[in-house]
């Protein structure tokens, strides 16, 4: 039982370094977040004299994200392209760090759970009470 314990906690330790490092890292982001994904699209003005007539289209950058269950366009100016592509990758690297920090804290109540369990004393000795059944949400399958 001590040993058992004993793994736990230091497993648990290790879990709690690991949740500071992405806290730490969510809480040093600065500036803002866009939704969506940057990119580029090629299109005609409708000059018939033009190059894209003949195939060379205009970029365009643009902004995309879900509104409603439907993806929505947005024209992004050339003086705003840094300005969105930045705010777009700091979106992504705050929400893969979030997701992560999720899956840690989840880890870790589980071995909050399994200490609890290894600590549990039954009692009485000749007649113990059953074991308290399992409360939140299933564990995750391997």
């Amino acid at each position: 039982m001590s040993s058992d314990a004993s793994r736990l906690r230091q497993r648990l330790v290790q879990y709690r370094q690991q949740c500071q490092l992405e806290l730490g890292f969510l809480l040093e982001e600065r500036g803002p977040l866009i939704r969506g994904s940057f990119g580029t699209r090629g299109r005609v003005c409708g000059n018939p004299n033009c190059r894209c007539a003949r195939g060379e289209l205009h970029e365009s950058k643009y902004l995309t994200a879900s509104d409603g269950g439907k993806s929505r366009q947005v024209h992004v100016p050339a003086g705003d392209e840094v300005f969105v592509s930045a705010g777009v990758e700091r979106y992504r690297r705050f929400h893969k760090r979030r997701a992560r920090l999720a899956d840690l804290v989840f880890e870790q109540l589980e071995l909050v759970d399994q200490l609890g369990r290894s600590l549990l004393a039954p009692y009485p000795p000749d007649n113990p009470l059953p074991p308290p059944k399992r409360r939140g949400r299933p564990p995750k399958d391997p």
